[in-house]
């Protein structure tokens, strides 16, 4: 009796049905992630776009949530985990790819559609110059509503310049509709909202799968930065940070042979220098006591001079903040760590 009953029951199932869960276990079986998108305000017909854009790296299927929980349980998955997910009508993504790959293809693809009643403008929407097409009539009094200076040509309506009717954040207006969608004009963008992915396990809610690239190549440039620094202080062995080193050390070099006044090819200059102004101030010290015989520069270019000397220190200083530049980023980065 419990066969029969068993029998009877399997009966009522569709086969279509029993076809659908088996291709749905095999898909959960064979790939290592799964999305769940939702369909609402989403076109049903803009997912064969996404199909052809997602060929050969991802499966799409629309299906009830019922059947995907039976393939899911048949495939061994704990389906408590995505339940509350499970809810209104949903599109299932299953590839082989890491779910942040996935993901940031939809949040980057982005389809057009026709603009709807309340739909808000995410650019600005233009009917533009020339021959509409629409023979001359009551569109006119339309295209007048909406300041679009037009002219009658051949028993055509023909827009004379490029007329903004909306700007980024307006309502497209109502009358502007069967207008845009006789001239072709899909003003408004969307995209497919993932919901969540499984991965190997793993539930990773939405908001979880949002890279900040921009952030991350931030932080990688900061640390390589401070790296860097790090490297040229304590002298670390490779090339690339070795010429900064040495740089650095020949730097530091004159500078403490100028003040103790240690004369070489290298360092006549600075130790000149240094010995001329040290001269100077003396002198400037005591000219009004005595008669020196010399020309001393006056308190302005002296100052100026002192000016020109500290601007320099200064500049010397940022250099030495900065580190390397973008490119020298890119090129050591293999030499710092392989």
């Amino acid at each position: 009796m419990k066969r029969l009953a068993l029998a009877l029951k399997q009966k009522k199932v569709a086969s279509w049905k029993l076809e659908e869960v088996k291709e749905l276990t095999e898909l959960i079986k064979n790939s290592n992630t799964i999305l769940i998108g939702s369909l609402e305000g989403f076109p049903a017909d803009k997912l064969h776009e996404i199909r052809k854009k997602l060929r050969g790296k991802a499966i799409i299927k629309v299906t009830k949530n019922t059947l995907f929980k039976i393939a899911a349980k048949n495939a061994g998955i704990n389906i408590e985990k995505l339940e509350q997910y499970l809810t209104g009508p949903n599109v299932f993504i299953f590839t082989k790819d890491n779910p942040f790959l996935t993901n940031m293809f939809f949040e980057n693809y982005k389809l057009r559609r026709y603009a709807m009643p309340g739909d808000k403008a995410e650019e600005e929407v233009i009917i533009p110059a020339g021959d509409t097409g629409m023979p001359a009539g009551p569109i006119l009094s339309v295209f007048g509503k909406l300041k679009v200076q037009t002219k009658v040509q051949d028993g055509k309506v023909h827009v004379v310049k490029d007329t903004v009717v909306a700007k980024p954040g307006d309502v497209i207006p109502t009358e502007a509709l069967p207008i845009l969608q006789k001239l072709g004009i899909m003003p408004v963008y969307v995209k497919l909202k993932i919901k969540v992915a499984y991965h190997e396990g793993l539930v990773i809610p939405a908001e979880n799968l949002k890279l900040n690239l921009e952030g991350y190549r931030s932080n990688i440039a900061e640390a390589y930065r401070n790296a860097f620094t790090l490297a040229v202080e304590i002298a670390y062995p490779v090339p690339d940070v070795l010429k900064f080193t040495i740089n650095k050390i020949f730097k530091n070099a004159i500078t403490l042979a100028s003040e103790i006044g240690y004369l070489t090819p290298e360092s006549a200059q600075a130790v000149i220098s240094k010995a001329v102004a040290k001269a100077y101030a003396l002198a400037t010290a005591i000219s009004g006591k005595v008669d020196l015989g010399v020309k001393l520069p006056s308190a302005q270019q002296t100052q100026t001079q002192q000016s020109t000397a500290e601007e320099k220190k200064e500049e010397k200083k940022e250099e030495e903040k900065k580190g390397p530049s973008e490119e020298e980023i890119g090129s050591g980065l293999a030499s710092l760590f392989g």
